[in-house]
């Protein structure tokens, strides 16, 4: 009895070990706070340009479903629709499987509580939890540190990563998101709702991004509105992306107990269609 009781924990402990810690809980993420079925749609209008002169433009709507919520990772579905000078074009239905933590297929992160630090926005200070955070066997390393706070929508209020190739001195590419600005009104669809503004700005070698978001977290993927503009490494426009939310549904979320098997507190929210004829 006893050797099958030590034979038990022998198999037991890499799966303990394994483990994925996360860098925000469930429900305060952007996606896996929503209950599987909720869903977006999106137009994203894309201009790209050579020597200050527009040289094409695409318009793209785009519809993401949430398919499947996991401990440690997210299911989404994306059908796509794009229209270029005149000519549209269906892309394929596709899936999507995403760690918690913003990874991708097999990567494997880990997260490294680094204590607390104050943030300012607009002259209020914002206690944050930092952590640290590192893709792991890839031949890229990608490093970060991320500010959360639980009692401040959007619940991260920075990130900073670095990404740096195999045998490389210094970053390619380096980004840095912050929140600008809390609670302010914004219109989303016929709805005045409560945003976030968050700038973000990243740098590498050939090309420099800005993109600024507007973030609602009543919203499935908390993303309303994008505006990004691109640079090429003289300084020189290459492109412009808007994204526009153009409709949203919050699923009915089946009951459930008070907590799941993982311990996250669900709270349980209403059915949200905008626009019955659109989805």
């Amino acid at each position: 009895m006893l050797r099958a009781v030590a034979m038990m924990f022998v198999l037991i402990l890499p799966m303990l070990g394994q483990a994925q810690e996360l860098l925000v809980p469930h429900e305060h993420h952007e996606w896996a706070s929503f209950p599987a079925g909720s869903w977006k749609q999106v137009k994203q209008v894309t201009e790209t340009f050579k020597e200050g002169e527009l040289v094409s433009s695409m318009t793209t709507t785009l519809t993401v479903r949430l398919k499947e919520v996991g401990k440690d990772y997210i299911v989404l579905q994306r059908e796509a629709k794009s229209e270029v000078s005149g000519q549209v074009f269906e892309k394929p239905i596709r899936e999507f499987r995403s760690g918690l933590n913003g990874q991708s297929g097999s990567q494997r992160v880990r997260i490294t509580p680094s204590g607390e630090q104050k943030l300012s926005i607009l002259g209020k200070s914002y206690s944050c939890k930092v952590r640290q955070m590192e893709v792991l066997d890839e031949p890229t390393k990608i490093t970060g540190k991320i500010y959360y706070s639980s009692d401040t929508p959007p619940f991260i209020l920075r990130r900073e990563h670095t990404f740096t190739p195999e045998g490389a001195q210094s970053p390619q590419k380096e980004m840095v998101s912050e929140v600008v600005a809390l609670n302010k009104p914004y219109p989303v669809l016929t709805e005045i709702k409560t945003v976030a503004f968050i700038v973000q700005k990243t740098t590498a070698s050939d090309e420099t991004t800005e993109t600024v978001e507007a973030q609602c977290t009543e919203v499935p993927g908390f993303v309303v509105g994008t505006w990004m503009t691109a640079y090429d490494a003289n300084g020189k426009l290459k492109s412009k992306t808007t994204v526009q939310l153009l409709n949203y549904e919050v699923a009915v979320e089946t009951i459930k107990p008070t907590t799941t098997k993982t311990g996250h507190f669900r709270n349980k929210r209403q059915q949200r269609r905008v626009f019955d004829d659109v989805k």
